[in-house]
């Protein structure tokens, strides 16, 4: 079974695959040019079929998903139900993910995601303290090779240079964002600080079910949101691959369209608490 997309072709290794993707398969993705390279994925359950793709004359404007955390073992998933979708996103990856996965970063660009920073190692980058909870000695040269590193990886991976960032946490000041600016990088928070910043949460990382990842999204979802999952966090990826069709139906409704267009201001109204 082949399925195309903007110039791409995807080749599932059986017809099977491509609707039921429990076990182990793989998918080629190959471009007019001949060019191909193979993603073999293990996963445990189905994969939600895309029964209804986004569909309609976008007069109720565009809404931006993003995607953090990435990549890791439930991206290709999430780029599948992407792909069935017809909706681009941006993803905010972390650069020690991406060795091992520079295919998952090649394919996302080639179908027409956008990859943006999301530091290093998934860092707070206001305090030098990482998941694992060590903690660096927090400096202006360590901020910066959290994002130079990431962007040295992203590009020797295949991906343009990141223009979009976004702080792990949400934590940022404006001593960090002055440095990230430097580096030809734009704040994209996660969440806002107002309702009217525009900026939908899923909280799909707090555990969220995916009924509560739909009720949250469909009643805060309006033209130039920005809606926040993660492709990088196990159970509450699964949920938010689950809650997008239901989530499509509303855009459908809405006429809404999806785009990787970051509007002009995408702060969520933290830097002005620093003033």
């Amino acid at each position: 079974m082949t399925l195309t997309r903007r110039g791409i072709t995807a080749v599932a290794a059986s017809a099977a695959a491509a609707v039921a993707l429990a076990g182990t398969f793989q998918v080629v993705i190959q471009d007019h040019s001949g060019s191909a390279f193979a993603a073999t994925t293990a996963t445990t359950r189905s994969a939600p079929i895309t029964e209804r793709a986004l569909d309609n004359d976008c007069s109720g404007g565009h809404v931006t998903f993003t995607f953090d955390d990435g990549p890791r073992e439930n991206t290709e998933r999430v780029l599948d139900a992407l792909d069935g979708f017809r909706i681009d996103a941006v993803f905010f990856w972390n650069g020690q993910r991406i060795n091992g996965r520079e295919h998952t970063v090649t394919r996302a660009v080639a179908e027409g995601h956008v990859i943006g920073n999301h530091s290093w190692d998934h860092a707070n980058m206001t305090t030098g303290e990482s998941p694992d909870g060590t903690k660096e000695t927090w400096s202006p040269a360590w901020v910066r090779s959290e994002l130079e590193r990431t962007n040295e990886a992203l590009i020797a991976a295949g991906a343009p240079r990141p223009t979009l960032y976004r702080p792990p946490y949400g934590a940022i000041n404006k001593q960090v964002d002055g440095m990230a600016q430097e580096l030809g990088l734009r704040l994209v928070m996660p969440w806002g600080y107002h309702e009217e910043d525009n900026i939908v949460d899923t909280q799909d990382y707090e555990g969220a079910t995916t009924q509560e990842i739909v009720d949250a999204t469909v009643r805060r979802m309006r033209a130039d949101s920005i809606i926040t999952m993660h492709d990088g966090q196990g159970q509450a990826t699964l949920n938010s691959v689950d809650a997008l069709q239901p989530i499509v139906d509303a855009m459908n409704e809405r006429r809404l369209c999806a785009t990787t267009e970051m509007r002009e201001d995408t702060t969520g109204g933290m830097l002005e608490m620093y003033d």
